[in-house]
């Protein structure tokens, strides 16, 4: 009676009464072996299921089924997703995909690149910590294999590049809290010098712009894409004398979960005493009080995009094209934004 357990390349041998190099040989067909001796070999192989290692085999010849995902960090539930899409378009591609975290940190992602050469990926997803040409040329140097960028480009590097339409997200959340009325709207910013981030600002000045609004450098909050930066900047910002802002536009998912701690923390009700709109959605967005209004990005099929272009250049052979596909935001409103306390429903019917 076979043993319970994972089958392994001894069992087969023994099982077909062969050397353990025997067995293997057949297996792999890595040497010559007899008709006879094949089939007995792969007769005992199907007879205690064994299963030959995938990433061995794909060493053995000379390329690889997997696909390495980097992304900032697998906790955030924007990025958890993208592993997800990817982890089932790679099996239904008959490949595996491997997900790290860089932390958002430059050197953690080029030790996770040489990493992946290490492991001989056949190709590369990567959401870029840095958007800047030093750091293009370091990744240049520590990309061996096709790969697409998501998220944003980075200057100086050839690859496709599938994003949300960063600019025009941040110019909706901030447009529609100035239809409420509001005039003194801050901005909840990413990290500074990334692609993103600046995109995410243009987007909110061209807004503010829009609706005759002044821009106001004090009311540029730092953030860093980060939950506990994002809920230490706004309490500052709201403890500061002179005119707190009435609004805040949130540049991101984790942002806009620190920004409703700072609100908690200051007793400030969201969204009477201050209304609250963010970029990119939260799975979790019907359970918070109260549910935030957030423009979302179509995650789920961005993520398909990029796999799908990186197996087709895997595939094919096709050399990066530098393409750049944006997707179209969408302003899901809930309850976390209203008029400013004071101005009437029937003054904003009459602002143009």
């Amino acid at each position: 009676m076979r043993r319970m357990g994972v089958a392994t390349i001894r069992d087969v041998a023994r099982r077909a009464g062969v050397a353990i190099s025997t067995a293997s040989a057949a297996l792999n067909r890595s040497a010559p072996v007899s008709a006879a001796l094949l089939a007995r070999v792969q007769e005992a192989a199907r007879d205690i299921g064994y299963v030959p290692h995938g990433g061995a085999q794909s060493l053995r010849r000379g390329r690889s089924s997997l696909i390495g995902v980097v992304v900032p960090s697998i906790a955030n539930p924007h990025f958890a997703l993208t592993a997800q899409v990817i982890e089932g378009a790679c099996l239904r591609a008959g490949c595996l995909s491997v997900v790290y975290s860089s932390g958002q940190d430059a050197e953690r992602e080029l030790a996770i690149l040489r990493r992946m050469r290490q492991e001989r990926v056949a190709g590369l997803i990567l959401v870029p910590s840095r958007s800047d040409r030093a750091h293009g040329e370091s990744l240049r140097a520590a990309i061996h294999v096709p790969t697409v960028l998501l998220d944003m480009p980075v200057e100086g590097l050839p690859f496709d590049v599938v994003a949300l339409d960063n600019r025009r997200a941040a110019r909706l959340a901030t447009a529609c809290l100035a239809v409420l009325g509001h005039r003194r709207i801050a901005a909840l910013a990413g990290l500074p010098g990334l692609a993103t981030s600046l995109e995410r600002l243009r987007g909110h000045a061209e807004a503010l712009e829009e609706a005759g609004l002044p821009p106001d450098p004090a009311l540029l909050l730092p953030g860093g894409f980060d939950r506990d930066a994002a809920r230490a900047a706004l309490r500052a910002a709201l403890g500061l004398p002179g005119a707190p802002p009435t609004a805040i536009a949130s540049h991101s998912n984790m942002m806009t979960l620190g920004a409703l701690q700072a609100a908690r923390d200051l007793g400030l009700r969201v969204p009477g005493d201050l209304s609250l709109v963010g970029v990119d959605d939260l799975d979790v967005a019907d359970l918070l009080d109260p549910p935030p209004t957030l423009v979302r990005a179509p995650v789920a099929e961005m993520a398909e995009r990029a796999i799908g272009l990186l197996l087709e250049e895997v595939g094919t052979g096709r050399p990066p094209e530098g393409r750049r596909d944006l997707f179209a935001p969408l302003l899901i409103e809930r309850a976390s934004a209203l008029p400013p306390s004071g101005i009437s429903s029937a003054r904003l019917s009459r602002t143009p």
